[in-house]
């Protein structure tokens, strides 16, 4: 993963979009000789779920393959969030993945990338998680995640314009919110370093290690890393005021999550995934 502090966020959502090519010359094939798992989705009906090893997770909206946007070939996956509001708005609208022919990966360092195409972003901050690692913490009772996703609205500076909501990183463990919690207070976060925003509107290379060796996690946007989303051991805070900056205890990655999960009332949101590649090394970007 290429890291260039110089990239803003301008530049990144200016970035030409992707130009559509064969599989020949993205050469998707040989990057699946040696992956875990590839899936173009070309194989299943438009109209229905995505099968195989995949299943879905849908609260307060929808997860259907469909031929309207497609990165590759004529299919990708739809999911629709529905619009929320005060009181009721949780959604978790995700593609998922805990087959354990496929994860946890070897040595528990699960590469990823997937085509994502973002329709549109709040202007209001609110966390909003786009990938999930998440399993058991080993040696422990509880679960945690790695995640990506967006929060905060970026402006201009000069004319207060939305450029868009800045990519952060996101620690959890979510058993904390059970009742009686078992496990944890967390709740972290770290920041892009220059407000990259996830850009909208077209076909991004969105690309993710998770590395549970070492309580590390790296994000890439059309191959260049996101400057402060490298995070090794802690971010930049947690909501916990007695441990302000605790360490991101990997679990063992057994389940992946792509989509939309929020918990702010908002309007309906949609994105596309495409082109999904799992692996134990590198992957890279299309052609």
């Amino acid at each position: 993963m290429r890291n260039d502090g110089r990239l803003s966020a301008i530049l990144l959502t200016a970035a030409l979009g992707a130009v559509g090519c064969t599989a020949e010359e993205r050469q998707f094939a040989n990057v699946c000789d040696t992956a875990l798992l590839c899936d173009d989705f070309e194989s299943f009906a438009v109209g229905d779920k995505p099968g195989g090893k995949w299943r879905t997770v849908e609260v307060q909206g929808s997860v259907v393959v469909s031929s309207e946007n497609a990165r590759s070939g004529s299919r990708a996956v739809k999911v629709t969030a529905n619009a929320t509001s005060m009181g009721a708005d949780f959604r978790t609208v995700m593609l998922a993945l805990d087959d354990t022919s496929v994860l946890p990966p070897e040595g528990n360092v699960l590469y990823g990338r997937a085509m994502l195409f973002v329709e549109s972003v709040p202007m209001q901050p609110g966390g909003i998680g786009l990938v999930t690692g998440q399993g058991r913490v080993p040696g422990q009772t509880y679960k945690a995640y790695y995640r990506y996703g967006i929060n905060d609205p970026v402006l201009d500076e000069k004319t207060g314009a939305f450029l868009g909501s800045e990519l952060q990183a996101f620690y959890d463990t979510p058993e904390y919110y059970d009742d009686p919690m078992s496990a944890p207070h967390t709740a972290c976060w770290a920041h892009s370093n220059d407000n990259t925003v996830m850009p909208v509107g077209r076909w991004t290379c969105f690309e993710w290690k998770f590395d549970g060796k070492e309580n590390a996690m790296q994000l890439s946007l059309d191959g260049y890393g996101v400057p402060g989303l490298a995070v090794k051991e802690t971010g930049d805070g947690c909501t916990n005021p007695d441990t302000p900056a605790a360490p991101w205890l990997a679990p063992l990655f057994s389940e992946l999550y792509l989509g939309w999960e929020s918990y702010l009332a908002d309007e309906a949101r949609t994105i596309w995934i495409d082109d999904v590649v799992l692996a134990t090394q590198p992957i890279g970007c299309p052609e």
